[in-house]
């Protein structure tokens, strides 16, 4: 077994609760129609999303599957019935079945999984869904090495999940996983240190699964929190988390098996505009979508395209659609020619939110609507941006100290608490008043832009100017 990466990942806690792909004609060949407006209609394009049914759970850190006009969300953090506050990881699954014109129906709940887990990955191959790792306990620390496999049935809805015989050599929270040929792959994840490994498995008949190995070459990068996308026998690792910066990583790295179904060594290909964690990824008509995430203390509605260009190769990643709001944890899945953003976390907590688009000629994701439709649309921003709730805390700034990612904080509070914030970096100036939500609370926490230790400082995912008393 070949890990190369030793370094302790220390801020876990924070991450989980900030949280908490070469053969173009073979792509070419399966990919869908892009959507066109209906031949004689004034249609517009709408840069945005729809919104559909909300499952019946809010949800981050979840897997996904999505075939045969069906979507399953299975596990994940959420929160304990009765609890406004206390998050506890879920072995519920739901599924929905997608309509004619796109909109999903109503949720209903699905077998439940053996195990409560979160920040894991779901794969299908033929008949067979799979789950492969993750977390629980609390803050996610005790990880799991464990396998889960439930028959997916004619009608798309799944089986009774089974535990497989053999698990994963390495616990792996936050894996991310591939199926090329008979094999499922497991990418990256967090086992005690940030993994660059890769674990394969040889997928039998009946669907059980191998014995999992350590492959010897390992990727360029531990990858954590990242995604993953497929193409052919190719497969592309995208963004991840940074545990020396507490940031995104850009970085892209893509690989092929060879003829012994054993990845080729890893090479970079185009790096992300935005480095991000927490993201999640989509794949439509030679398109690779990089969604939302977070870059450090701040959640991204940004979304970033590239065009697959060549084998292992990538045009540069360009900005297309942002996501209705700052997303992170959150799942996307494409099926025919739409594309479906599910759960996730806005910082307010976890989402039951489904959101769907499509995509237009140039690889934009949106949506057709009548000028009625697209008035109605702007309308509903606007409005939006002007009622966005207060946050709960405000301030006077003490002393600011702007770094790239971060603005370290010393603030003084009404009761004459005054406490460290760590917040997206801005221009903010001593004596102005802001007010922040509530955080994330680290303990003994070491600044490495800073070089200084706080004893407590909490992490906000925003801060907002506010009116002087």
């Amino acid at each position: 077994m070949m890990i190369r990466n030793r370094y302790m990942a220390q801020r876990c806690a924070l991450l989980l609760f900030l949280a908490i792909a070469l053969l173009p004609d073979a792509l070419a060949a399966e990919a869908p129609k892009t959507a066109v407006p209906a031949a004689g209609k004034k249609n517009d394009w709408i840069a945005g999303w729809k919104e559909t049914s909300s499952m019946q759970t809010g949800r981050t850190g979840a897997a996904i599957h999505a075939g045969d006009g069906i979507i399953h969300m299975i596990g994940g953090l959420s929160l304990v019935a009765g609890s406004a506050k206390t998050p506890s990881f879920t072995n519920t699954t739901e599924y929905a079945r997608v309509r004619p014109d796109g909109a999903l129906s109503p949720w209903r709940f699905g077998p439940r999984l053996n195990v409560e887990r979160g920040y894991f990955s779901a794969i299908a191959h033929k008949n067979h869904l799979y789950v492969v790792g993750g977390g629980r306990g609390h803050n996610g620390k005790e990880l799991l090495a464990s396998v889960e496999r439930a028959e997916i049935k004619a009608d798309g809805t799944l089986g009774e999940w089974v535990l497989e015989k053999t698990t994963l050599n390495i616990p792996r929270r936050c894996v991310k996983l591939a199926v090329i040929g008979d094999y499922i792959y497991a990418f990256g994840g967090f086992g005690g240190i940030l993994l660059d490994t890769v674990e394969q498995a040889e997928i039998n008949p009946d669907g059980s699964l191998g014995e999992w190995f350590v492959a010897t070459d390992p990727m360029l990068i531990a990858r954590y929190v990242h995604g993953v996308e497929t193409v052919g026998d190719g497969v592309y690792n995208i963004g991840g988390h940074s545990k020396e910066e507490g940031s995104g990583i850009a970085a892209v790295e893509w690989s092929k098996i060879d003829e012994d179904a054993l990845f080729r060594p890893w090479s970079a290909s185009s790096p992300l505009q935005t480095g991000r964690y927490a993201l999640a990824t989509a794949m439509h008509n030679g398109f690779i979508y990089a969604i939302g995430g977070l870059t450090g203390a701040t959640r991204l509605s940004s979304i970033e395209r590239a065009r697959i260009s060549g084998e292992g190769e990538l045009s540069d990643w360009e900005y297309t659609s942002p996501t209705p709001f700052g997303l992170a944890g959150a799942e996307a899945a494409v099926l025919d020619d739409r594309i479906y953003l599910l759960g996730g976390s806005d910082g307010s907590g976890y989402l039951r939110n489904v959101f769907y688009a499509t995509f237009n000629e140039r690889g934009d994701i949106g949506y057709w609507a009548t000028p009625a439709e697209a008035q109605k649309h702007r309308a509903a921003i606007a409005s939006r941006e002007m009622n966005k709730a207060p946050l709960p805390h405000e301030a006077v700034i003490l002393q600011h100290f702007k770094r790239k990612l971060y603005s370290y904080l010393q603030v003084r509070e009404d009761n004459n608490n005054v406490l460290w914030l760590a917040a997206p970096a801005q221009d903010l100036r001593q004596g102005e008043r802001i007010s922040f939500p509530n955080g994330t609370l680290m303990k003994n926490f070491h600044s490495k832009g800073l070089n200084r230790r706080f004893a407590y400082i909490l992490f906000v995912t925003e801060v907002r100017r506010a009116v002087n008393k």
